[in-house]
């Protein structure tokens, strides 16, 4: 989509939804123009159309796979979101009791939380030849749908690590040895989710912890570096490519690469212990305002056009099967295969909701990070 068709508006969203979360932004993609013959009442009609996305993806990369889908239907209007996941799973529960329609569409990456809301009801079925076409683990009981597989990365200053002679950490134990070692140079320079704020974050950890009997002396290296943490990935990519910080721990490995790619100082490393990849879930929520164009747009993104332009633009690693990986995915599930590890969609995932599992699991972080306090 181009300027002329596109009109981007980023606006506090409490102005617009009395009980909208304030950071959420949102992003509007005006109907392209109908060049067609037909009705006018009916084009009008038509062009009226709207799908409303709430996403925890960043919209620039996010836009591609909008741009591609008004492509195919020109007559739809798309509204997104962009929430961070706690905000958005709390609004889909604060619409749903207030009798307000939902979204359209819903899209987060933690996958713990909309596996909630699909097991307790407020998501409805969808069935097509596009859900039918994902692997089994990617879908729960036609409700929930995993749209992407994304590995947690390492980051790093190219320059900073050249300069120092210092070799990138390849595992969680290199990494524990470097914060060890070079304490006085690395010190208020690394970086990682903050767990208490961001979903995501904490899935990661929660993995880690799984697949690795060091991780909570590592957390306590972190601590000793006065590590500081972000809710989200972006900033952390940001700051690791322009020095201010210069190693990031568990980010999200799709933002990662496509920022390397623009700046060449920030290297992206995939570890060699083990790689954990989750999945961002869609759902189609029980109120949606308009679950049909909510469907089509679901559709759109796990069909092979949707989930091609979602790996060569945005370098979210498709899900299904029958696309041609990139070097990138190739590199994952090809080379480092058998070191994945994934999370299914499924009730599983809410172990991590666990109230009191997870209040011991936030204790034991901040304990681990008290030196730092």
């Amino acid at each position: 989509m181009n300027l002329r068709s596109t009109i981007i508006i980023a606006v506090f969203c409490a102005a617009i939804f009395r009980v909208f979360p304030a950071s959420a932004e949102l992003f509007v993609f005006p109907a392209q123009q109908n060049t067609g013959p037909g009705d006018p009442e009916q084009n009008l009609l038509s062009e009226s159309r709207t799908v409303v996305i709430y996403g925890s993806a960043d919209i620039e990369a996010f836009r591609p796979v909008i741009d591609g889908f008004q492509q195919s239907n020109p007559e739809i209007r798309v509204e997104y979101h962009q929430l961070q996941t706690l905000e958005m799973y709390h609004q889909t529960l604060a619409e749903h009791e207030a009798g307000e329609p939902n979204a359209d569409l819903v899209i987060s990456s933690s996958m713990d939380l909309q596996m909630k809301l699909a097991n307790d009801g407020y998501a409805i079925s969808h069935q097509s030849d596009q859900t039918r076409a994902l692997p089994n683990w990617a879908r729960w009981r036609n409700e929930a749908f995993a749209v992407t597989q994304e590995p947690a990365v390492m980051a790093y200053n190219r320059q900073f690590f050249r300069e120092n002679n210092l070799e990138p950490p390849r595992t969680r134990n290199d990494l524990i040895r470097l914060l060890n070692d070079h304490d006085d140079l690395l010190s208020e320079k690394v970086t990682t989710y903050d767990i208490e704020r961001s979903g995501v974050g904490f899935l990661f950890l929660a993995r880690d912890e799984r697949f690795f009997s060091g991780i909570w002396d590592f957390v306590r290296t972190l601590g000793q570096a006065r590590v500081k943490l972000y809710s989200n990935t972006s900033p952390m990519l940001e700051k690791i490519a322009d020095g201010q910080l210069v190693l990031g721990y568990n980010l999200l490995g799709s933002y990662a690469e496509t920022f390397s790619r623009r700046n060449p100082n920030l290297g992206v490393i995939l570890p060699d212990d083990f790689i954990v990849v989750y999945s961002r879930i869609a759902i189609i929520p029980r109120g949606a305002r308009n679950p049909e164009t909510g469907g089509r747009f679901l559709d759109y993104i796990l069909s092979i056009e949707g989930q091609s332009i979602l790996q060569d633009e945005g370098n979210f690693n498709p899900v299904r099967p029958d696309v041609p990986p990139s070097p990138f995915s190739s590199l994952i599930f090809d080379r480092y295969g058998e070191r994945v590890r994934s999370f299914p969609v499924g009730p599983g995932l809410l172990v991590y909701l666990d109230q009191a599992k997870r209040q011991r699991f936030l204790s034991r972080w901040q304990d681990a990070l008290l030196n730092r306090r």
